[in-house]
């Protein structure tokens, strides 16, 4: 009970880590990719100032347009002196002075009748004289001294309309005093004149007046309107030499190179490709489901998925870097915009270690995130997925280092036509430098790609435990030394391993399996009777059997010790994960029968787990494969007299004794591959084992009668 706790327990704890660890990779491995493609920027050129001495000759890294700030300010000024001063007329006011005379002469003259100044003055006249200017516009005299001799903008809200005026052309206030005064003056006579005016003097106000908020608006307008005088600095070209003593125009070229550089680095964009990074790994994890759920119940598949496209991304903007100085140092005239090294490793990587459908997810993130590097994103999207197609369409298996440059190979070639069609698209048929160059590029970036591949092999199968087809290829030339030391010391048990080896690889081409890790595996599932040879009944001689004399259960434990000391061996010779699988669950859970039953003669109540294999029972084809291969092959091999016994009935009947003893249910084998599995056995034992015609000894003249 407590065991089961705390393998509960174990597994509860093993699950949240699975669950943690692949959200934490996936969001370490988004940022990686962020400062990747968008590093922070190092100034490469000290912070200089005006006067400041330049210790190094500057040079600009692109095609810069700088603006002459200078020369702008200068055509800002020009434009300015067009600039007129807003004035806005009133319409109300006339109107209220209007209104304030009415009062005054009407309600007044009622209430004091005997005023006889009110009573007799018509107010409709001076209405009329004060109309005359209030039309043509009247301004403080201050206005009229401060703007004197200037033409400005009449602007007319009641109308929405605007006029250009002198501003002589308007009377100021004390212009329009004068003026009334004597006209009151002269049609009343001189006192009542006088009394008239100084009732009406105080209602006399500009109804035209300066706007301060309004010419700021037009100076705003008539600045925005000017456009920046620009020149431009050629790429590669020095703005300003080592031991020059900068001026302003030395420090605006200065920063402008630094605005470049430091331009495409806003939160914006990182915030952008972190989150494209993040969903990109989102899909791999779904896609690993639906395209190989075997594989996705690992996580150490994932997890190696999410390193991969990471160092993709770092390997193609590193090499991607490189390539942009080189054509800038050989001043080759191709557009650097659509310039990258495809360095896809991650397809190639994947079908090695995994399988081909996996390996195709790949091409998703790797041609989606590192696209940001191009002005023309689908410049880099098409090609890159085309030659992940391209690498992937390959279905030979890796046997060998030139499959790995042969795949390479497919895949830049796949990169270099997209290239060239997407390049005939935009600009026709018209050759340019580009129809070369990015071709070279990709198959460069082919090349580089096999390169990484091949040196890094070993350290990725080491790091994930991850093994490939040519490590079977050089497990299965014999002169590893476990098979040497098998050669040796157990030479029946070495003679049975390179027969069942045969089976188990014929019988996994059948059905599709790996037949390189079938073969290998039967090759070595043996190896831990090396521990005790003479235990086993193919290398003993003489007739003599050690387990005549030894109880059954003993006799047991030195059959099931075989399996143990095998996975010892295995591991301390580092042998491939599914090799020492293999020897672990070669046997499975079966029993032994002989010993069981010779001990059930003795012992009615025998335990039968004793005699049985710890196992496990095979997980997966290969592994079933040398099962029903030892078991064939040993079985067959043991009969004395081969003529009086039917090996495909025999061979048959073992076969279903394994799947009716539950042996194969976890191995993943169907029962169409178990049918193929035993044509084949039958095929190649009856042609080892098949009766031979006996000759006759040299010394006698009698023919054999089917010779």
């Amino acid at each position: 009970m407590k065991k089961m706790k705390s393998e509960a327990i174990k597994d509860f704890f093993t699950n949240l880590t699975e669950r943690v660890s692949l959200p934490v990779l996936a969001v370490v491995c988004s940022l990686l990719i962020t400062f990747i493609l968008l590093p922070f920027g190092v100034r490469t050129v000290p912070n200089l100032k005006v006067r400041d001495i330049s210790p190094v000759d500057v040079r600009s890294p692109a095609n810069l347009i700088v603006e002459d700030e200078k020369a702008t300010e200068e055509k800002v000024k020009s434009a300015l002196t067009e600039l007129k001063p807003v004035f806005k007329v009133n319409p109300q006011a006339f109107f209220n002075i209007k209104e304030d005379i009415l009062k005054t002469f009407y309600l007044n003259g009622d209430r004091e009748t005997s005023n006889k100044t009110i009573s007799l003055a018509k107010p409709e006249f001076i209405i009329n004289l004060l109309e005359r200017y209030y039309s043509t516009g009247v301004i403080y005299d201050e206005t009229a001294k401060r703007f004197k001799g200037k033409t400005v903008k009449v602007v007319n809200p009641l109308t929405s309309t605007s006029t250009y005026k002198e501003i002589s052309a308007f009377y100021t206030v004390s212009q329009v005093k004068k003026r009334i005064e004597k006209e009151l003056r002269s049609f009343y006579g001189g006192k009542k004149g006088s009394k008239v005016y100084s009732l009406i003097e105080h209602l006399i106000t500009p109804n035209i007046s300066y706007s301060d908020k309004a010419t700021l608006e037009e100076k705003q307008q008539i600045v925005n309107q000017v456009k920046p005088v620009l020149y431009q600095i050629k790429k590669g070209e020095i703005v300003v030499k080592k031991g020059t003593k900068l001026n302003f125009e030395d420090v605006r070229k200065i920063e402008a190179i630094e605005k470049l550089k430091t331009g495409n680095k806003t939160l914006n964009r990182y915030f952008a490709i972190f989150f494209v990074s993040l969903l990109m790994f989102y899909i791999v994890y779904k896609l690993y489901f639906i395209v190989s759920p075997t594989a996705a119940k690992s996580i150490k598949n994932i997890t190696f998925s999410y390193v991969l496209i990471t160092l993709d991304v770092f390997l193609i903007r590193f090499f991607t870097f490189f390539v942009k100085l080189m054509t800038e140092a050989m001043n080759i005239p191709v557009n650097e915009g659509l310039i990258y090294v495809p360095v896809i490793t991650s397809v190639i990587f994947v079908s090695l270690f995994l399988n081909k459908k996996v390996a195709f997810i790949h091409s998703i993130p790797v041609a989606v995130i590192p696209s940001f590097l191009l002005a023309k994103p689908h410049f880099f999207i098409i090609p890159v997925l085309a030659g992940s197609v391209f690498s992937c369409m390959d279905s030979q298996n890796y046997q060998d280092k030139n499959a790995i440059y042969k795949s390479s190979f497919y895949a830049g070639l796949g990169v270099a036509v997209f290239q060239l069609l997407l390049l005939i698209y935009t600009v026709g048929f018209d050759f340019k430098k580009e129809f070369l160059a990015y071709p070279i590029f990709s198959i460069l970036g082919s090349l580089i790609a096999s390169i990484i591949v091949i040196g890094l092999l070993p350290f990725f199968g080491s790091a994930f435990r991850f093994t490939t087809d040519m490590v079977y290829m050089e497990l299965i030339n014999l002169n590893h030394p476990l098979l040497r030391k098998l050669v040796l010391k157990a030479p029946g048990t070495y003679s049975h391993s390179v027969m069942v080896s045969t089976l188990a690889e014929a019988a996994a081409e059948t059905i599709g399996a790996n037949s390189l890790l079938a073969k290998a595996g039967g090759l070595f599932h043996d190896i831990g009777k090396l521990k005790n040879p003479q235990a086993f009944v193919e290398n003993q001689q003489n007739g003599i059997n050690v387990h005549d004399t030894l109880p059954y259960e003993k006799s047991a434990v030195i059959l099931k010790s075989h399996v143990e000391y095998g996975v010892e061996l295995g591991e301390k010779h580092n042998l491939p994960e599914p090799i020492i699988d293999i020897i672990k669950q070669h046997h499975g859970t079966k029993l032994m029968k002989y010993f069981y039953m010779k001990a059930k003669e003795q012992n009615s109540e025998v335990d039968e787990k004793i005699f049985r294999y710890p196992g496990p029972k095979p997980k997966f084809r290969e592994a079933g494969i040398v099962m029903l291969a030892d078991t064939v092959e040993a079985a067959v091999k043991s009969v004395k007299d081969k003529k009086d016994v039917d090996i495909d009935k025999l061979i048959h009947k073992l076969i279903i004794e394994d799947v009716e003893d539950g042996q194969l249910t976890q191995s993943g084998l169907t029962l169409k591959d178990i049918s193929l599995i035993e044509k084949v056995f039958k095929k190649v034992l009856s042609g080892v084992y098949h009766n031979r015609i006996e000759y006759p000894d040299r010394s006698s003249s009698k023919k054999p009668e089917n010779s």
